[in-house]
């Protein structure tokens, strides 16, 4: 009779925290190089089309004093606080958008880069409900995000998937939305793309 241990080592080596963070923070400078691109490209026209061009119309801002010198501080800086909600949305939908090339490939540029891709938590190649399973836990919060009736519940889905990412440090190397849909990571040789 085997157990759950003997079960879990005849798979391929599953990839710990250090490469996954890695891949991470590479995408996430490719997306914050795409968004702020995209800001000072088109975050003017964002605004106006969404009527925001015009600062005393509207404000990121509440109008409590601590707010106030925040935004007074960010104009101090010649930073338009619309345009930090520009930024803030366009990081928001290209995050989405660039993620999505887990779905299609079962690896984000970054894990590319890294020689690392998504797989099941057996060791096979990932299917693709698998795949859209963990990206709607994974980057469901970027698309609650884009909505004021959900942007609080985007943040709270958010902190948990960042706090559940360090359960890759864990013996069984899984984030918590790995865990969640039963995915692992994988080094890229050690499964067959799907």
């Amino acid at each position: 009779m085997t157990n759950n241990n003997d079960e879990y080592y005849n798979h391929p080596e599953r990839v710990g925290f250090g490469k996954r963070f890695l891949a991470t923070l590479l995408d996430n400078m490719i997306v914050a190089i795409i968004a702020t691109t995209l800001v000072f490209t088109v975050g003017t026209k964002l605004l106006e089309v969404l009527h925001l061009d015009d600062e005393t119309e509207f404000s990121i801002f509440s109008d409590n004093e601590a707010d106030d010198e925040a935004e007074e501080f960010l104009q101090s800086l010649n930073i338009n606080p619309n345009m930090l909600f520009a930024l803030t949305m366009l990081s928001n939908l290209t995050t989405l958008l660039y993620s999505m090339s887990e779905l299609f490939t079962n690896a984000s540029p970054g894990k590319r880069i890294m020689g690392i891709a998504i797989g099941s938590d057996m060791g096979e190649p990932a299917s693709k409900a698998l795949l859209a399973r963990r990206w709607a836990l994974r980057y469901g919060s970027y698309l609650l995000a884009l909505f004021a009736l959900t942007a609080t519940l985007g943040s709270i889905l958010s902190f948990l998937v960042t706090c559940g990412f360090l359960l890759a440090l864990g013996a069984q190397r899984q984030a918590l939305h790995d865990m969640a849909v039963h995915s692992a990571v994988y080094y890229r040789e050690d499964i067959a793309a799907s």
